[in-house]
Formats: C-alpha cells, sequence, structure tokens
C-alpha cells in the first residue's frame, strides 16, 4: 500500500522520483514491456545492455544486407542504399561489441547477491 503525506499546497510535479529526473526510456525499454512472459526479461543470465543492442544491431544490418541481395539488379539505388546501411549498422554493433572491452569499468560486474 503506498501512502502519501498530505500536502496543503498543490504540487503538480512528479513527487514519486524525489525530486530525481525519469530515467529515459531506451528502445530495449519498449521491447521489454510488449513481452508476453515476463520472466523472459527477468532471467537470471545477465547480458549488459550494449551486448543486447550490438546483436540487435548486427541483426537489423544482416537483415538489409540479405534484402538488398534478393532485390532485381534495375533497383541500384535502393539496393546501394540498403547495403550501405546494414554496413553502417554492422559498424555500430562492433563498437557496441567493443565498448566494456575498450573501457574498463563502463558495465559494472553482476554479483550474485544483487540478483
Amino acid at each position: 500500500m503506498n501512502v502519501s503525506r498530505i500536502q496543503t499546497e498543490p504540487n503538480f510535479y512528479n513527487t514519486q522520483n524525489n525530486g530525481q529526473k525519469p530515467k529515459k526510456r531506451e528502445f530495449i525499454d519498449l521491447i521489454a514491456d510488449n513481452v508476453r512472459n515476463p520472466r523472459d526479461v527477468q532471467d537470471c543470465v545477465a547480458v549488459p545492455r550494449g551486448i543486447f543492442k550490438a546483436y540487435i544491431y548486427l541483426m537489423a544490418g544482416s537483415g538489409l544486407l540479405s534484402v538488398s541481395n534478393f532485390l532485381p539488379q534495375k533497383w541500384k539505388g535502393v539496393r546501394t542504399t540498403l547495403n550501405v546501411l546494414g554496413a553502417l549498422l554492422g559498424i555500430v554493433s562492433a563498437v557496441y561489441f567493443a565498448k566494456p572491452f575498450a573501457i574498463k569499468g563502463l558495465s559494472p560486474t553482476v554479483e550474485k547477491e544483487n540478483k
């Protein structure tokens, strides 16, 4: 039960966060909100968010590359655009994969007590 203190003056700001800014939502949060089984998101295996983003970008990039290969030769501009976008997503995924190893202390180690 959430008990709130009585306010004598109206306050139109969000008092739930105790003065902290609300955390910016990422696209991973949207995926987690739309999962049918919440145990899939709250599994005991901890994967850093950067690695998860890298997998998503890698799959999107390879998908764009494969779609561009199935387009006809006469659509050369669309094929080139999809190839460039797929390569860029591959580069972004490589950056997300390498970031935790290149910059120490960026992603904290998960300890058993925190689960």
